[in-house]
């Protein structure tokens, strides 16, 4: 990622195609093959990372890039709904989908504006759970198409440069995570450690009892409040290696993202399955005109709108190898929270695109 060639991606970029590539060859697990390492991975390392990652953020920042990192995100979340129902309207899946066109098409919605478990809520709800084969259609191409879009984003914004004549805005200041000012001590990681998984444990019990209450407010959003609190404690100031720990437990998620892209498993999928791929592929590309043509008229630079569009299609846990790969970390914790915003609404998008396409107007 420090060569000149590995600059235009940046390290985390290329740590998703190298481990693609070392999946689709056979030399670690594929999706299709997963083993429980992925599953922990997904579930414990991408959050607690996030945590870790949102307890060295400069609130300044964040209250300064907030409002714009906000509205690049709407964009892309209205890009997404208008390109599924153009990929709808295209591909015509009624005829290969049958009573579930409706909903697999929302599931699509939930997920590029919120994640994977916003894609699974929708489809427990229509019973797609009944239906392996075609929720497991659902979510390779779902993981193919994702990779690959978050794959090109990087190279995508530093093309959009040139292409509109403008300037890459200034690298932020201290992204090297290798330099820490204050020393790193185990004490202190220790504490970190404790601190993220001990927010984990403290925000599932919470959302728990919230739902139990008839409050169901996302976990990710309680994690995301507490670490942003604790980011303001002068103690938690002066622990050092919250990034260096952050960025370790996402290279390691994104390794899970990459091992995801299995086209082995999408060539066995057979005509729905490139149906499948033919409607989603649309639905992105729809999605990054959307983005990219609506936010270039209200100024908006390509790196914002890159890493709100990675925030839309990959959710929070991606946000760090776009910004990463453009130099631009004063973009992660304004593009996480905006990620950690469309998990909270993502489902209900997907129920919106379902009672849309079910009762059309007219």
């Amino acid at each position: 990622g420090r060569r000149p060639v590995g600059r235009w991606f940046g390290g985390a970029i290329l740590t998703l195609f190298l481990t693609m590539l070392l999946a689709n060859v056979g030399m670690i697990p594929t999706a299709a093959q997963a083993p429980p390492l992925y599953v922990l991975l997904a579930r414990f390392a991408a959050p607690a990372a996030i945590f870790l990652l949102l307890l060295d953020v400069n609130l300044g920042v964040l209250r300064r890039m907030g409002r714009s990192m906000f509205l690049a995100f709407a964009i892309g979340a209205a890009g997404t709904l208008l390109g599924v129902t153009v990929a709808y309207w295209v591909t015509g899946p009624s005829e290969w989908l049958g009573p579930f066109a409706a909903p697999v098409a929302g599931m699509y919605a939930a997920t590029y504006i919120g994640g994977s478990a916003n894609l699974n809520a929708v489809a427990l709800h229509y019973g797609l759970d009944e239906h392996p084969t075609l929720l497991a259609s659902v979510n390779a191409v779902d993981a193919v198409v994702g990779a690959l879009w978050l794959s090109v984003l990087v190279l995508l914004a530093r093309l959009l440069h040139r292409l509109w004549g403008s300037r890459p805005g200034p690298a932020a200041a201290e992204t090297d995570e290798h330099h820490p000012i204050r020393p790193f001590t185990v004490a202190g990681f220790s504490a970190l450690l404790a601190l993220a998984f001990g927010g984990l444990w403290a925000s599932d019990v919470l959302a728990t009892r919230l739902a139990q209450a008839g409050y169901p407010i996302p976990s990710i959003l309680i994690l995301t409040t507490l670490a942003l609190a604790l980011a303001m404690v002068p103690a938690v100031q002066r622990l050092a290696g919250a990034r260096a720990l952050g960025i370790c437990g996402i290279y390691l998620f994104i390794g899970v993202v990459g091992a995801s892209c299995d086209f082995a498993a999408l060539a066995k999928l057979g005509p729905v399955g490139v149906s499948l791929l033919l409607f989603v592929t649309i639905a992105v590309l729809v999605h990054g005109l959307v983005q990219f043509g609506a936010g270039r008229l209200l100024g908006l630079s390509p790196e914002m709108l890159a890493v709100a569009s990675s925030a839309n299609i990959g959710g929070a846990g991606t946000i760090l190898p776009i910004a990463r790969g453009l130099d631009r970390m004063d973009l992660l914790a304004p593009g996480m929270i905006a990620g950690m915003l469309g998990n909270a609404t993502g489902t209900y998008a997907g129920f919106l695109m379902v009672w849309f396409l079910r009762h059309p107007a007219g």
